[in-house]
């Protein structure tokens, strides 16, 4: 229950920064409304390979997990695995970036006596610093 209102509450917000057709496949993958090949097993008397995924050698049903999670055969994973370094670093800047903004903004209240600084501010320091 309450990992679903997690999962809510993070869509709502992807909802904000993504850009619609990125927004609209999480939300049809979400409800189980793409038309993954699985969907048409109506049409396979004209058809018989029309539930089957279309990798080359694959011979599982498409469904959106054996497409996102399970095929033995990624378009993908194996070119992003070797970016896996460079995310991890993009991640842990970021997370260094912003967590030093926010004891420095601290110190600026606390010590000069300054207002915190707005949200879109410090996310416009923060982005700048990490570019």
């Amino acid at each position: 229950d309450e990992e679903v209102k997690s999962f809510v509450k993070y869509g709502k917000h992807l909802r904000k920064i993504l850009l619609p057709v990125f927004e609209d496949l999480q939300f049809r993958l979400a409800f189980r409304l793409l038309p993954v090949r699985s969907r048409f097993w109506f049409l396979q008397q004209s058809n018989p390979r029309i539930i089957y995924c279309v990798r080359n050698g694959c011979d599982s049903v498409e469904t959106e997990q054996h497409l996102f999670f399970e095929s033995k055969k990624p378009v993908v994973r194996d070119e992003w695995k070797e970016c896996e370094g460079v995310i991890g670093d993009v991640w842990h800047t970021f997370r260094a970036v912003t967590l030093h903004f926010i004891w420095s903004d601290r110190n600026r209240c606390l010590f000069d006596g300054r207002q915190p600084t707005p949200t879109t501010p410090a996310m416009l320091v923060i982005f700048t610093t990490v570019d």
